[in-house]
């Protein structure tokens, strides 16, 4: 095989608690996550040297989610690498820093592009493990379908029999550190592990039976009492949104996008104010990939 192509989702959380502080710095979360029909467009193929070609409206850095996931492959497999170099290119659509897991995803894909381009032979357990490596939100990427996720992010439970939703997401120009969020989350913050998976439960069992107005109340993202202290702009544009559409808006994970739910293919017009104009719209579904096998399922 001499090329892949790989579409990779952006991701919205529509639960989102925090549920302790980790010995190695990282937080554990409770989260329900739904992936959207917003992708990096990824291109992994055979090549001379090692290649990595970003075509992206937004500066990228140098060191990013992709040359970490090479590096991580070099190091488990430098055989496979030398020998065998691979072109990656892909094509950016999801806005960094708006909290939709675009590098996360696009790690995701090229991990499991390689893995079939090169013969790796690593199994689901094992991309798991080498994702886990590379960044708290890469496994998620790595499964298809809305899902809980527990941990750092490596526990990961895929949710079935669920409706598609819209989203109505609007991001800002400006990109919000997910360090420096977290940095600001303080011990009386942290909620019990029990009680997000009470309501996450709760969530789930609206989400079957399409009821999307009670949904919608129980939209909740913790990290957005930080950001929205920190990002003025952000509260300002939410409570806008919130009078103009008559939704409620909420953060989509630890970035500066905010989004409101519907029934599927929903449709709204709104006459945005100016402060509004500057952000860019998407109108959205949820986006459940091509169905796996074997997946791993909570008891949710």
């Amino acid at each position: 095989m001499e090329k892949v192509k790989i579409l990779a989702p952006a991701k919205i959380n529509l639960f989102l608690e925090v549920t302790g502080k980790r010995p190695d710095g990282y937080h554990n979360i409770c989260s329900l996550v739904e992936k959207i029909n917003l992708f990096d467009e990824i291109e992994v193929s055979r090549s001379e040297k090692i290649e990595i070609q970003f075509l992206s409206p937004w500066k990228m850095p140098e060191e990013n989610s992709v040359t970490k996931t090479i590096n991580e492959l070099s190091k488990l497999y430098p055989s496979a690498i030398n020998l065998h170099p691979v072109r990656i290119k892909i094509k950016k659509n999801i806005p960094p820093g708006s909290g939709l897991g675009g590098a996360s995803s696009d790690a995701a894909g090229v991990l499991k592009g390689c893995n079939k381009i090169l013969n790796l032979g690593m199994d689901e357990s094992q991309l798991f493990e080498v994702g886990s490596n590379i960044g708290s939100d890469v496994p998620l990427f790595l499964k298809d379908g809305p899902c809980i996720i527990e941990g750092k992010g490596e526990i990961v439970n895929v949710i079935e029999n669920l409706p598609e939703i819209s989203f109505f997401l609007f991001v800002p120009d400006f990109c919000v550190s997910t360090k420096k969020i977290y940095e600001h989350i303080t011990e009386n913050m942290l909620s019990d592990l029990t009680s997000a998976r009470s309501r996450i439960k709760i969530f789930l069992s609206l989400w079957r039976a399409g009821e999307i107005k009670k949904m919608e109340k129980l939209l909740f993202n913790k990290l957005e009492e930080v950001t929205l202290r920190i990002y003025k702009e952000i509260q300002e544009v939410k409570n806008r949104l919130e009078e103009l559409i008559e939704k409620r808006f909420v953060l989509t994970g630890s970035g500066g996008g905010v989004y409101a739910i519907a029934k599927k293919n929903e449709s709204f017009s709104v006459e945005a104010p100016e402060i509004v104009r500057k952000w860019k719209m998407y109108k959205l579904q949820s986006y459940r990939g091509i169905p796996q096998k074997e997946e791993q399922h909570g008891d949710y």
